[in-house]
């Protein structure tokens, strides 16, 4: 190995320092990926987004028809949820350019019409328990509803949910009545 002061090596394989150069990390430099950079601040949008839409619906008030009828002044257009039977009746509407499916909810031997708007859940029938997302909107439904509210008001809803249970109704299983009957009558509640 030739000599670091030899003169006579050629001028490209002089070694004139053999300390070792400094190690600077990647972060000391100042220069991130962009790529990095974009998909952090992706990230980070998306936890905020699901947060924020996690924590709405964990605000939403959760009332039986009964209680909701009752404090219909107060929730005045605020969103909150609700649940209830679904009586016989089911007509389907279209409700500006959307495909809706108008029906009368009960609770106890209270009414409330609902104008749902999309599809209904898969489950979704006459006297199996649903949960519904929306607010109250004055002015009456579609006529045609088997022994309507039509109390001036009705439930405009977005987000149905079919609550089940263990039983199992088997065909031709009576309904228990519910509310008021078409003739006026009404009904015993059970």
């Amino acid at each position: 190995m030739p000599d670091p002061g030899d003169e006579t090596v050629p001028e490209g394989d002089r070694i004139d320092d053999l300390t070792p150069a400094p190690i600077r990390p990647e972060s000391a430099s100042g220069r991130y990926r962009p790529g990095a950079v974009v998909l952090v601040v992706v990230l980070v949008v998306a936890v905020v987004a699901v947060l924020f839409r996690s924590l709405g619906d964990a605000a939403l008030f959760f009332y039986e028809v009964d209680r909701a009828v009752e404090l219909r002044s107060e929730l005045d257009d605020a969103r909150f949820r609700v649940v209830g039977t679904p009586q016989p009746g089911l007509l389907e509407i279209e409700v500006d350019g959307e495909a809706a499916v108008a029906f009368t909810l009960c609770a106890g031997d209270v009414l409330a019409d609902v104008v749902h708007l999309g599809d209904p859940a898969e489950l979704f029938q006459p006297g199996v328990p649903v949960v519904l997302q929306g607010s109250w909107v004055p002015g009456p439904v579609p006529a045609g509803l088997v022994a309507a509210a039509a109390d001036g008001w009705h439930l405009r809803t977005d987000h149905m949910v079919v609550k089940h249970d263990n039983d199992y109704r088997g065909e031709g299983a009576e309904m228990e009545a519910c509310g008021v009957l078409p003739d006026g009558a009404a009904a015993a509640s059970g």
